[in-house]
Formats: C-alpha cells, sequence, structure tokens
C-alpha cells in the first residue's frame, strides 16, 4: 500500500516544511523539526474540524503562511457540523478549477454540451462559481440557473433550454423529479445527472433514472471546500468508488481504534492532505468519511489507486443499545418512492419525552392523503429491519413509533446547500 505514499513523499516534505511559516502549524507541531521519512509523516497529529473552525479567517489567521491578498474566500455551509471558512490564492483556486474540469471531462463532458448548473448560489459557497471556471476551461455551454430560485422556474429554464447534463445536490434532483413527475414533464435530450455535496443511494439513483429519463447518473467527484478534488470516477467505477488524484492530494484511510491504518479493503476514516495549497495547508485532515482501498485494480487501466466510499463517519444512531445505519431508513424509504407521489426526501427525528423515546420518520409526498395508505407498509418495513423498535415498543422505553407522509418542500432545509438534514437526533448526549 506504501507505494504511492512514497512517490509523494516530497511533496509531504514540502507542504510540512511550509506548514511551519503559519502560527497554528508552528505550535501544532512543535515536537517535530523536519520531516526525514514516510513514518515521520505518519506521525503528526490529524487535523480536526474544530480547530479548522477556530483558527480560520477572519476570525484568526493563525492557519495562513501569507497575509490574506488576492485571495477567494469561501464557507463550508456547515452541512458536515461547523461552519467555517476557507481561503484560496487565486492560483490555487486555478489549479483547484483544472483538477475539477479533469473530473467533470472524466464524465464525458465536452464542449457540445449544455449544462444546468442548479448548485447553490451566493452565502460564500464556491460550487457554484467553481463549475462556471470548470465549464469555461472545458468550453460546454453553461446555463447558470442556481438552486436558489422558485423550482417552476427552474423546471422552465430547462424545457426552454433542454440541457444534456444537470449539476446539482441529490436533494434538489428529488424535489425536481417529484415536480417533474407531478406535472408530467419529460427532459427531451437529458443524458447526464452529475451531483455533488452529499451521497446518492441507489435507491434514490433509481428513482432518477426512472423519473427522470437520465442515461447516466454519476458523482461530480468527491470534493471538499477546505482540501479540494479528493476522488473521481471512470466509466468502471461503482456508484461509491473513485480514484486518487495522486499529482494533488494525499489520502490516508486510518483505523482509530486499532490505531494505525486500514489494510486494503478494512473500512477506516479518511485523513486527507492537500499537495498543493500552501497559503492555508490542509495536513492529514480528518474529514468525517469512512472508506476503504480496494485491493482490486480498476478495469480502466489507471494506475491510480481506488477506493470506496461508505458516508458519514457516526452516520447512525443508537437505539436499544445497538447502533442503526440510516443505510436502513434510506432503503426503507426507497421501497416505496415512486409510489402514490412519494419522493425520497426524509428526516428521521428521534428525541426523549418524560424519560421516554419518540422517533417520528417524515417522508415529503405530493399529495400526502394518497401516500398516507403506504404508512404501514414503511413502518412494517423498519419493524423488521429493526428490531429494537419493536422491543422498546413492548417493553414501553419507545413511547411513540410513526412514519408520517408531509408535503413536498415541508422538512427543513439547510437555508445555504438546500440539504434536507435526515438525521435529527435531539436526545441528550450519553
Amino acid at each position: 500500500m506504501l507505494n504511492f505514499y512514497n512517490k509523494q513523499f516530497k511533496n509531504l516534505k514540502e507542504i510540512f516544511s511550509v506548514s511551519k511559516k503559519s502560527g497554528f502549524y508552528k505550535e501544532k507541531f512543535q515536537d517535530i523539526d523536519k520531516i526525514e521519512k514516510l513514518e515521520d509523516f505518519f506521525t503528526l497529529p490529524p487535523l480536526t474540524r474544530q480547530e479548522l473552525y477556530d483558527n480560520s479567517y477572519p476570525k484568526s489567521e493563525d492557519m495562513l503562511t501569507e497575509h490574506v491578498k488576492s485571495m477567494l474566500v469561501s464557507s463550508t455551509g456547515g452541512s458536515s457540523g461547523i461552519a467555517r471558512y476557507t481561503v484560496l490564492t487565486y492560483n490555487e483556486w486555478d489549479k483547484f478549477v483544472e483538477m475539477q474540469a479533469f473530473a467533470i471531462k472524466k464524465l464525458g463532458v465536452t464542449k457540445d454540451d449544455i449544462v444546468a448548473n442548479l448548485l447553490v448560489a451566493g452565502s460564500l459557497w464556491p460550487s457554484f462559481i467553481g463549475i462556471h471556471d470548470v465549464l469555461k476551461v472545458i468550453g460546454a455551454t453553461h446555463l447558470p440557473i442556481s438552486a436558489n430560485i422558485d423550482l417552476d422556474k427552474i423546471i422552465n429554464f430547462c424545457m426552454e433550454f433542454q440541457p444534456t447534463a444537470l449539476f446539482s445536490l441529490p436533494t434538489l434532483f428529488i424535489f425536481l423529479a417529484d415536480k417533474m413527475k407531478q406535472q408530467n414533464l419529460k427532459f427531451e435530450r437529458l443524458r447526464l445527472i452529475a451531483y455533488a455535496g452529499e451521497h446518492m443511494s441507489k435507491e434514490t439513483r433509481n428513482y432518477l433514472f426512472e423519473t427522470l429519463g437520465v442515461e447516466n447518473i454519476r458523482a461530480m467527484a468527491y470534493t471538499s471546500a477546505d482540501a479540494g478534488l479528493m476522488g473521481y470516477q471512470c466509466d468502471h467505477c461503482n456508484y461509491n468508488e473513485y480514484h486518487l488524484p495522486l499529482d494533488f492530494q494525499c489520502i490516508e484511510i486510518f483505523n482509530f481504534e486499532k490505531n494505525r491504518h486500514s489494510d486494503f479493503d478494512e473500512k477506516g476514516e479518511i485523513l486527507v492532505t492537500n499537495l498543493v495549497r500552501y497559503s492555508m495547508p490542509i495536513i492529514r485532515y480528518r474529514i468525517g468519511d469512512v472508506a476503504s482501498f480496494n485491493s482490486s485494480k480498476c478495469k480502466c487501466g489507471d494506475p491510480s489507486p481506488v477506493f470506496t466510499l461508505y458516508g458519514r463517519a457516526g452516520e447512525d444512531f443508537k437505539l436499544g443499545g445497538a447502533y442503526i445505519s440510516m443505510n436502513v431508513i434510506e432503503s426503507a424509504v426507497g421501497k416505496v418512492a415512486g409510489q402514490k407521489s412519494i419522493s425520497m426526501n426524509y428526516a428521521l427525528t428521534i428525541e426523549d419525552v418524560e424519560n421516554k423515546m419518540n422517533i417520528t420518520l417524515q417522508i415529503e409526498a405530493g399529495n400526502v392523503k394518497e401516500a398516507n395508505s403506504l404508512k404501514g407498509t414503511v413502518e412494517n418495513i423498519l419493524k423488521e429491519k429493526i428490531p429494537e423498535i419493536e422491543v422498546g415498543l413492548n417493553m414501553e422505553y419507545i413511547k411513540k413509533f410513526s412514519v408520517d407522509f408531509v408535503k413536498l418542500g415541508t422538512l427543513e432545509r439547510s437555508p445555504i446547500t438546500g440539504k434536507v438534514k435526515k438525521l435529527i437526533d435531539k436526545r441528550v448526549m450519553e
């Protein structure tokens, strides 16, 4: 596994050396003067989201290796926890764009495409303007529609210009598919949906294939505002598999329970180090995603390592002593999505009420009255897949368990990203 790390060692040494120009890293790495061998780099303490939040511009310039000048300031939006800001020099921004353009080309986007940009604009969110620059590099026709306007206006623009590709968040695509189905509308030339910002389940993919009639659904790339492109897909990648851009990014997959790097095909948390970002180095950043390096090589012939992405670390909840994956909830909703105008947008709320637990799953639907006929179906699926629910009801430590359908657009969305927060656990932390 260490072969590709050896190829990156020179860049890792340089990034470490530059980082010591910042007050933050000078203190964080005060016991390490220089990196002499690869193992030295792997002993550096990981960077946490809280550290990024506490030491980022404008609250602090401690992480910067140079003063803020001729830079782009953007925000992570806080969808993964804590909202924070990040700065890039324009030269670094151009390198980020170049790598994203490389990934988009891999999806088959060319100068002949008409791309509807349905990402979120404003609020210091970088994706919308980033895609403009990416499409400019590729030479494709850009429809800068954004996700910030009324959905009916989005549909009208798309019907008028008939894009060949749509770029947005899974949440927006679900909402768009719901509305298109209601109005019995179809895209005439749509061949690609490229999503970003969150993971897309098989159930959601199947729903979009069926409803929108699209030929291909792909992740735009695996990226973050802090680190840039971390993974790109080829035609042979499964929906959650990515190639690692070795000249741009160092990714470690670490098993924190065993305090070692994960073996091939063994899950662990991602630690990312960007190899070109010098103004605000990102070194061994614990980004919060779970992945594993694949032991098999990709059929496409690309020699770069391939990793499988599984979702957020801690993307589960505890019930009756057991940890339940949100994938179980996603699968249950997927069993009924598309029927009775039922959407894939949902929110699971868990709260303590008088020392007992209330569990409510809300699912959006175009016609709530019709959707209610499948309420019992979803409840039975979840009780079968999660036996702890039935046990909790019988032992009365679960006071209420219910599935409720609500109108489209009802569930709370992030004002910046437009994402629906799928797990709302209001219980007091143990």
